[in-house]
């Protein structure tokens, strides 16, 4: 595949994932400087919500950005870390929880929830991470209670690249699928996912509610480069396109 193309990634169906859906891939270069990128009008719920992607990485030992906020003080960031973990990390980088498991098979699919509420008075609870439908045990510096983050905030939310604000750009060298934020609600991964009759985790068609910043990039329409980053949950939250390259010479 040629950097930036957007190319089908498969799911299979069966009885209990009736609602699986196909959908497509976007690849994502390092060497292009390939991302998306959406500044919010408004800000919605800054305390609670839920991020899903479908990931698929082409080199480990490297960080990969998932879903990043352009801020100087406050640069969060959720990444496939340079040791292989999933890390959330906040707090213009003085704060971070980890998977304590490592994902580097680069012929896997991940599907990966990032859940976060931070009014839950556990603090564990505040932050739950999931991998193709299996909550992680995470390690480090749970955010207090009540914490306001950057994403849904009126700032610059980027997929694919992570920009500090202060100097230096971090890109992503990944296939990317099936992505959805849900603004306002910490969802567990049976809303976007379910196991079938072979127990294998499959992508779910998403029913609920998206909240205010809410989008859904499913990478279906390749018409033009732009095209790529329609929002197709209804909110018209679309995003810009970075050296990404449709090839509108392909069916898929």
């Amino acid at each position: 595949m040629i950097p930036g193309n957007a190319n089908p990634l498969l799911l299979a169906t069966a009885a209990d994932a009736a609602a699986a859906v196909a959908t497509k891939s976007l690849r994502f270069n390092s060497g292009d400087s390939a991302f998306l990128n959406r500044t919010p009008s408004s800000a919605g719920n800054r305390k609670k919500f839920t991020y899903s992607l479908w990931v698929k990485r082409c080199t480990t030992g490297s960080r990969h950005n998932l879903f990043s906020t352009v801020n100087a003080s406050t640069q969060e960031r959720i990444q496939l870390g340079n040791n292989d973990t999933i890390d959330f990390i906040y707090s213009q980088g003085t704060a971070s929880i980890s998977t304590t498991a490592v994902f580097r098979d680069l012929s896997a699919w991940y599907h990966i929830v990032f859940a976060v509420d931070t009014d839950q008075s556990t603090a564990a609870d505040r932050v739950k991470l999931y991998v193709n439908g299996v909550e992680q045990t995470l390690s480090g510096t749970f955010p207090s209670s009540g914490k306001t983050f950057d994403y849904n905030n009126t700032k610059q939310h980027r997929i694919g690249s992570f920009d500090p604000g202060t100097g230096g750009t971090h890109f992503a060298d990944c296939y990317f699928a099936d992505i959805h934020l849900i603004d306002g609600s910490q969802l567990d991964p049976t809303s976007f996912g379910a196991y079938d009759d072979n127990g294998v985790w499959q992508a779910a068609e998403y029913s609920g509610t998206f909240g205010t910043n809410g989008f859904h990039l499913a990478f279906g329409d390749n018409s033009t480069n732009s095209a790529l980053g329609t929002d197709s949950s209804g909110n018209d939250n679309d995003f810009t396109t970075n050296n990404l390259i449709a090839d509108t010479g392909k069916v898929f």
